[in-house]
């Protein structure tokens, strides 16, 4: 075998056909990673696995990248993994493929610990995560994040309109914010304590009898349609002046039909 093929660079090879990549890269690289940033305390960290998108842009002049680059660099990087330092991340992304610019995404669940609401007994209840960024040399850049949130919302109108009962499903509020770089960035921690409210009630990972007594009823004297959890949520968002801007999509599970429920709403504080 000839040792010069594997000696070979035709992705530094110059392309004539004039036409520039937004994004080259990699999606679906599930990686250890040290998470942290998520609580308000920036000691508190958590080993988990991550689902990484990493991608960078490609001149005109350029056949391609060094994808092998990507992993690389995710490989190295040995600190906890937060919105403090993505950006970080992106600079070593781009520096290492002489890149314009750089985005990436990171998936994971972080495990928040929920006593029941009477009985305090402890458990671990997962909230989908995804840390988002992207850097520009010219363009900015922007850090941010993804949450998808579980409550309980009970029905108005069947409340209304039964004699014993009115039928609740589990709802996701999935909320999308970010921040343009430098700028304070609030922990994920939050916007859950924010949201989880937004329904009828909080959703818990265990629950005695006398727990699910106190959410039932809750959820009782709180009923909510999916447009009053995206107000709900929407309200609690735009109280806080240090969130520029959200992105808010509420799905409700319907019990007693076939299809899903949904509304969103996308909101900007005018500067």
């Amino acid at each position: 075998m000839n040792s010069l093929s594997t000696n070979a660079d035709p992705q530094a090879e110059l392309d004539e056909r004039g036409i520039a990549l937004e994004t080259v890269g990699i999606d679906g690289v599930i990686y250890p990673t040290l998470i942290a940033g998520w609580e308000k305390d920036p000691s508190v960290q958590q080993r988990t696995l991550g689902t990484f998108a990493l991608s960078v842009s490609l001149s005109s002049q350029r056949r391609g990248i060094h994808m092998s680059r990507l992993i690389e660099d995710l490989h190295a990087w040995q600190d906890p993994l937060g919105p403090d330092n993505l950006q970080e991340f992106l600079s070593a992304l781009r520096q290492h493929q002489h890149a314009e610019s750089a985005e990436m995404s990171c998936r994971f669940t972080w495990f928040v610990s929920r006593p029941a609401p009477q009985t305090e007994l402890p458990a671990w209840q997962g909230i989908e995560t995804i840390w988002h960024a992207s850097q520009s040399e010219h363009g900015g850049s922007c850090t941010g994040y993804t949450l998808r949130i579980p409550v309980t919302t009970l029905c108005p109108c069947s409340r209304e309109i039964s004699d014993y009962d009115a039928h609740s499903q589990r709802s996701w509020i999935t909320v999308k914010i970010e921040w343009q770089t430098p700028a304070q960035i609030l922990p994920p921690a939050e916007i859950f304590e924010k949201l989880q409210h937004a329904g009828s009630a909080p959703i818990f990972p265990l629950l005695k009898r006398a727990d699910e007594r106190h959410v039932t009823m809750t959820a009782y004297e709180n009923p909510a349609f999916v447009e009053d959890a995206a107000r709900r949520a929407a309200l609690a968002l735009r109280s806080d002046p240090r969130i520029p801007c959200f992105h808010l999509h509420i799905r409700n599970e319907e019990s007693i039909h076939t299809h899903d429920a949904i509304a969103s709403i996308t909101s900007y504080r005018a500067s």
